[in-house]
């Protein structure tokens, strides 16, 4: 069947969770996001950011750009990126780990599926099938592995500390990044394009795999772009403190097909 088919066929790794990641509206989508910006790292030569080299001043604030992932980082002197990394992704875990979160995220793409009509047994299908070893592969995560992988850490920890405040500015110009990707045409034509290719593995379902993603991926990267401007994502996974910047609007009942 086609759950069986897509478990074989769909190994989930740092390319597939990118695509898949920037369809989730809730804040479990978190660590998914962060696969999104830092999963083209993967096969590339890897190009460590010396903190202690850039850092030239006191206060001053460095614009550096990561070859990893073309991502403009604002390194500051005393905020090293790599135990910001770890820290957050290690709450992004945490919260990505809740039954509640996981349960959420079923409820959200079983709705864009019900969007799909006649595909929507399929879509179904593929979703608890392709959720099931997401989760799998999440809750084997490490975060010091993950940051070393995606060239944010060295072999050896540059700090073994970190402050709250260079987690939170870290987990915001992500965000910033990130949606930044949301609003470019070409990064959503590239996810399209990576999860059509991915259809091609699925023997005998080849083209519902396409139609669905040709109706629903766009739609759904809309509704993320939008859930990404309205809501504080730092403050929700407690990378930052409530009282530094408040969410906007409640998470939990904002629709993402709704909103289109």
């Amino acid at each position: 069947d086609l759950a069986r088919s897509i478990r074989s066929a769909l190994p989930v790794n740092v390319g597939t969770c990118r695509a898949m990641g920037l369809g989730l509206r809730l804040p479990f989508c978190l660590l998914l996001l962060l696969l999104v910006s830092l999963g083209s790292a993967q096969g590339r030569s890897t190009v460590f950011l010396d903190i202690q080299e850039e850092a030239r001043g006191p206060g001053q604030i460095i614009n550096d750009q990561l070859t990893l992932s073309k991502i403009p980082v604002r390194v500051e002197r005393g905020s090293p990126l790599c135990p910001a990394c770890e820290k957050f992704t290690d709450e992004a875990l945490s919260y990505l780990s809740q039954k509640q979160s996981q349960d959420k995220m079923m409820e959200v793409l079983h709705e864009a599926c019900s969007q799909t009509f006649s595909l929507e047994k399929k879509c179904v299908e593929f979703v608890d099938s392709y959720a099931t070893l997401l989760f799998a592969k999440i809750a084997e995560i490490k975060p010091e592995e993950f940051c070393k992988r995606n060239g944010l850490c060295r072999d050896n920890a540059l700090l073994s500390g970190v402050r709250s405040e260079s987690t939170c500015v870290f987990c915001h110009h992500l965000m910033d990044e990130v949606l930044s990707k949301l609003k470019d045409p070409d990064a959503e034509f590239e996810i399209i394009q990576i999860l059509l290719k991915e259809c091609k593995k699925i023997e005998g379902h080849e083209q519902q795999c396409k139609r669905l993603v040709l109706q629903y991926i766009p739609l759904i990267l809309v509704n993320g772009e939008k859930f990404l401007e309205k809501n504080d994502i730092c403050t929700i996974v407690q990378a930052c403190d409530a009282g530094k910047k408040t969410m906007v609007g409640p998470f939990s009942e904002e629709g993402l097909l709704r909103d289109a």
